[in-house]
């Protein structure tokens, strides 16, 4: 999952830095400003996206723990049943 996110911040910065890069060379402080803002908003967006995607990721996590914990117990008391049967 973090794999995912981390591959998605690196394909913005690849898309992102080269406007940058053009906005720097452009000579022009209001459109250098203005992507810088925009990019700020993105790391932004990208960083709460990222914080959403852990909470999800735990959660997920929890769920199958509790089902890992169910399956065994299930396994036990049919393992207890089928040990009944066969005395």
């Amino acid at each position: 999952m973090m794999k995912a996110v981390h591959s998605c911040v690196v394909a913005a910065a690849i898309f992102l830095l080269p406007a940058a890069a053009f906005a720097q060379r452009s000579g022009d402080p209001a459109h250098f400003e203005r992507q810088l803002n925009g990019l700020q908003q993105q790391l932004a967006d990208l960083s709460a996206r990222i914080k959403e995607l852990k909470i999800q990721d735990q959660q997920l996590q929890e769920r199958l723990e509790t089902m890992r914990t169910n399956f065994e117990a299930r396994l036990g008391q049919q393992e207890n049943s089928a040990k009944g049967k066969a005395r």
